[in-house]
């Protein structure tokens, strides 16, 4: 039921879905157009024990420093210092600002004893190019001070001609994506605070076995029509299922909902407008016609007779089958001191009429 009326809403707010999907992927396009694109570089080293080590019990120690891995984190520190990165740029035809949109990254793979150097920026050549140099400097300024490890090029950095930023047609798919659920989320939301608050309470006024209104609903239904004052005549109906009071110490639950489920829909299909039909108690139904005359209660009365000529069928593959064989009461209310009997007076008729 709830899946349901999920697919309804969304049936009915597919236009504002598709046009959030579109302003999404618009302002996506937007940016991607106004974006400068960005280029990203990577040159990679290898750390190594230097082969001009003087002894074997040197070679012995530099592969039990390699071990630990942690001498490495100096290596990184100095590929992104000042130091190095200013005697890189002596090498580039750049102005201050031009290389302040230029970011420089180091990092250690944990799983080896590779370096990567990242050089992120708006020009892909001047990015390899900056990685490159800095590179150099960085392997002549660690080798000139450390002797144990060697530190050299794997992978140079290389032009790279895509920008990893903005990625037009990834992104326009993660903004349809984005509005697709903004959209779904808006249509759900809006429907369930269109729905007037009568409705929800109207949903935990029901009885869960027959979906007709409990009791208690139809008496506060009946109060309320009282205070307003015109609704007069009010016209009520107790009706009792005999063959139903015989038949539910048996059946199991299933049946049971289903033979109740059909009592309701039978009655609601003799109703209109403002009438009202509920469970008044195990056994009984009850409804309530306001505006309607003595005249008319005859006719209704009948019809509600009719309904139940046929029989209710219920079972796991429907093939038992039962007739109600309803008592009916009806009586009228006229004005305000018809309505303090006009109940009691039908409860006490069902009960003459099943004996």
């Amino acid at each position: 039921m709830v899946l349901y009326q999920l697919l309804k809403t969304i049936s009915k707010g597919w236009k504002i879905i598709l046009i959030i999907s579109l302003v999404a992927m618009g302002a996506s396009l937007v940016y991607s157009l106004t974006t400068v694109p960005q280029y990203r570089s990577q040159a990679t080293f290898i750390i190594a024990p230097n082969k001009n080590l003087p002894s074997s019990r040197d070679v012995v120690s530099a592969f039990t420093a390699l071990d630990t891995l942690k001498i490495f984190s100096t290596y990184t520190d100095i590929m992104k210092s000042d130091r190095v990165f200013e005697e890189a740029i002596k090498m580039i035809d750049l102005d201050d600002g031009e290389l302040s949109k230029y970011s420089r990254t180091t990092e250690m793979n944990p799983e080896s004893i590779i370096l990567i150097l990242t050089v992120e920026g708006p020009n892909p050549q001047t990015a390899a190019v900056l990685a490159n140099e800095i590179g150099k400097y960085g392997i002549q300024y660690i080798n000139a001070f450390f002797t144990v490890f060697e530190i050299d090029f794997l992978d140079p950095a290389v032009l790279v001609g895509i920008p990893f930023k903005p990625q037009t047609y990834r992104d326009l798919g993660i903004a349809a994506g984005i509005g697709l659920i903004s959209g779904l989320l808006i249509v759900i939301v809006h429907e369930y605070l269109q729905t007037p608050i009568s409705q929800f309470i109207q949903r935990f006024s029901l009885d869960t076995e027959s979906s007709a209104f409990t009791k208690r609903h139809l008496e506060k239904s009946l109060v309320t029509m009282k205070a307003k004052g015109n609704r007069w005549p009010i016209t009520f109906f107790l009706i009792k299922m005999k063959a139903y009071q015989d038949l539910s110490e048996i059946l199991p639950g299933l049946s049971k909902k289903k033979i109740l489920y059909e009592i309701t829909k039978r009655l609601k299909g003799q109703l209109k407008g403002n009438d009202l039909v509920g469970r008044w108690d195990e056994y009984t139904f009850a409804i309530v016609l306001p505006n309607t005359p003595q005249k008319a209660s005859t006719v209704i009365e009948k019809r509600l007779l009719q309904i139940f000529e046929s029989p209710i069928t219920f079972g796991v593959e429907d093939e038992e089958q039962v007739r109600m064989n309803p008592v009916i009461a009806t009586t009228v209310s006229n004005n305000v001191e018809d309505f303090e009997t006009f109940v009691f007076e039908a409860e006490e008729i069902v009960r003459d009429k099943e004996w």
